[in-house]
């Protein structure tokens, strides 16, 4: 009730902002990037989608392609992306966050809100191109200014941060994630790198010399099963139990297990499915 009590709060201040911000742009230099931005928000909100692309594209054309758009803040950038994500532009608005970021590095305290958003829009954008250690710095940089932004989903960034081989940092968040959806994923992706840290570094190619990465879906499944098999027999014949020191046979197994593992994590974005159908949880979880 609370949250909804709030959006009709809110949908009365904008409809009650709506014909005042109309009449300000309709005045001689009224039109400002604000106004307009709030403006297609409204618009957005209320369905006007003819409304919305107007303004929109009033708002890129006048400021973007404007003659001062040399002189655009971290805020105007921030707004013009918004604005081209409004338009479903996602070339532009993703250069327009990457224009905000830049420009907030050199104004860091202009507006550490929109500045938060903005390097979670550009670590969203690394995110889903597999740019994960860009992405997981990013997702720091936010937190750093905005301390329990809940628009940073945990789950994404320990994804990250595991990619990038920062594992620590990955146990943390993936331990901070409450999403029912992935929450479960969570505890295996923490339990992972775990696991990982214990046999750091990585490598970035199998066994046989093959770069992981460019393993076909079904080939690294296979190659999964094989070193989970390897993993199984290594800690069997030395009979290795929770917090003992790992002998080198053991150390080398589990190194090929979590490493072929992660690369699956990183493409699926789960585990634990696969994990329960391959009855290999317990390689995981202990």
């Amino acid at each position: 009730m609370m949250v909804e009590s709030r959006n009709d709060e809110r949908q009365t201040l904008w409809e009650q902002a709506e014909p005042l911000l109309e009449k300000e742009i309709a005045a001689p230099k009224g039109a400002t990037l604000e106004r307009l931005y709030y403006l297609v928000v409204i618009e957005s909100s209320s369905k006007a989608f003819d409304k919305m692309t107007q303004f929109a594209r009033q708002g890129v054309e006048q400021f973007e392609k404007g003659p001062d758009a040399r002189n655009l803040t971290g805020d105007d950038w921030f707004r013009l992306g918004r604005m081209h994500d409004f338009l479903s532009e996602t070339s532009a608005a993703e250069a327009g966050y990457r224009f905000a970021v830049s420009a907030y590095s050199k104004a860091p305290k202009s507006n550490p809100a929109y500045h938060a958003l903005a390097l979670i829009r550009v670590g969203d954008l690394n995110y889903a191109a597999e740019r994960y250690t860009e992405a997981a710095g990013l997702y720091d940089e936010a937190l750093k200014l905005q301390p329990g932004s809940a628009q940073i989903k945990p789950y994404q960034h320990g994804v990250a941060l595991l990619a990038a081989g920062r594992f620590d940092d990955a146990v943390a968040r993936f331990g901070a994630d409450r999403d029912e959806e992935t929450m479960t994923d969570a505890q295996y992706g923490a339990d992972l790198a775990r696991k990982a840290k214990e046999v750091a570094p990585l490598a970035e190619k199998d066994a046989d010399g093959g770069p992981i990465g460019g393993m076909v879906e079904a080939a690294l499944a296979g190659r999964i099963r094989l070193a989970a098999k390897d993993l199984r027999a290594a800690r069997a014949k030395n009979s290795v139990k929770p917090g003992d020191v790992l002998p080198p046979e053991v150390t080398d197994a589990q190194r090929r297990f979590v490493t072929l593992l992660r690369e699956l994590l990183l493409r699926k974005k789960e585990i634990q499915e696969f994990c329960l159908r391959e009855n290999i949880a317990d390689l995981v979880r202990r």
